[in-house]
């Protein structure tokens, strides 16, 4: 697992409110015990903000947790107040998309359903500059979004499993040139002979199946203690935790099924669309 970040300050703020919980204290009385306001007891266990080290420490010793344990958990309070590789681009993401890169970069599973384009890991360098051009992306930001598209595809080169599903309309439409495009199926043949990437496709033919709507990627994770989707839509973006479900929502397990009903009866391995 990658050392993220914000994955790293969730994983802490996770750990610690179990390790108050476990010692059968309330926020406030842990509050109390250091003088702390009940508000700042509440923010290191929400994990929005980086949590201090000493504070880590202080609060490992109350709970009791100690060696091995007590070790990861400093040393995830370290790495969670460093600044993330891709802060220089904050300017050209939203928070939403900044949560994805995190949780990209730290999840050992990866799966991917896309619509209508070619999923941001898998493309060329052409491809994303013809596609951001076509979205009508300005100039000045074009050549940063591009860059940290192809940055982000270091993950390819890691132990992460990703899958991919796409439906057969992202193969087939047209981004930039003939040329461009052939360039592009030639890189998605090469990323799939990758012994950790699975690319498949589901034909015109299949019709119309489940979530097909929406493009989404699920994120598992290394520690099994969570399951996150994020959903892609034309004005906005969402992230959905199976343990903070959204009313109204799919979860993400309906997510995961709906991938799994995909790979197993209807979608074929992407060399086929090309033969």
């Amino acid at each position: 697992m990658a050392e993220n970040p914000m994955y790293s300050r969730q994983r802490l703020a996770r750990r610690l409110r179990k390790g108050r919980e476990d010692s059968g204290l309330t926020q406030q009385q842990v509050a109390e015990a250091f003088g702390w306001s009940p508000s700042k007891v509440i923010r290191l266990e929400g994990g929005a903000k980086p949590v201090s080290v000493p504070d880590v420490m202080v609060l490992l010793a109350k709970y009791e947790i100690v060696g091995a344990e007590a070790e990861q958990l400093i040393e995830l309070a370290k790495v969670a107040r460093q600044p993330s590789w891709y802060a220089g681009y904050r300017g050209i993401m939203s928070p939403e998309f900044e949560a994805y890169l995190a949780y990209e970069e730290s999840a050992s599973i990866i799966r991917d359903f896309a619509r209508n384009v070619i999923p941001g890991l898998l493309q060329t360098e052409e491809y994303a500059e013809a596609l951001f051009e076509a979205f009508g992306v300005p100039d000045e930001n074009r050549e940063m979004r591009v860059e940290l598209r192809l940055k982000r595809q270091k993950v390819l080169e890691t132990d992460a499993q990703l899958f991919y599903i796409l439906d057969e309309a992202a193969l087939r439409r047209w981004v930039g040139s003939e040329t461009i495009m052939r360039q592009q199926y030639e890189a998605l043949v090469m990323a799939n002979e990758r012994s950790n990437v699975t690319i498949m496709y589901v034909p015109f033919q299949a019709g119309i199946y489940p979530l097909f709507r929406s493009p989404y990627t699920i994120f598992e994770f290394p520690d099994g203690n969570d399951l996150v989707t994020y959903l892609e839509k034309p004005e906005t973006e969402e992230l959905l935790s199976e343990k903070t479900p959204k009313s109204g929502h799919h979860s993400p397990s309906d997510y995961l099924d709906a991938f799994w009903k995909l790979e197993h009866s209807l979608a074929l391995d992407v060399a086929q669309a090309f033969a």
